[in-house]
């Protein structure tokens, strides 16, 4: 789950802030700028998977086992 906590120190008071589709997009767009500067791509089942994350729909575990799948037949 993506939540940014932001401490209020005068009250007390968490507040939870939740990133939007949009933000999330952009950090994705901003990870692949820096891969291609690197001279490395992202294929597209690998976005899906990082798209599937970032939505919480598969859980880090999982995440982590499909990216090792991924590796091992590159």
């Amino acid at each position: 789950m993506n939540i940014n906590v932001v401490r209020r120190y005068e009250k007390r008071v968490l507040s939870v802030q939740r990133y939007t589709h949009k933000k999330k997009l952009i950090a994705l767009m901003n990870a692949k700028a820096s891969l291609a500067i690197e001279g490395m791509y992202l294929t597209t089942p690998e976005e899906h998977l990082i798209m599937e994350r970032l939505n919480g729909r598969v859980k880090n575990k999982e995440f982590l086992a499909y990216a090792m799948e991924i590796a091992r037949n590159v």
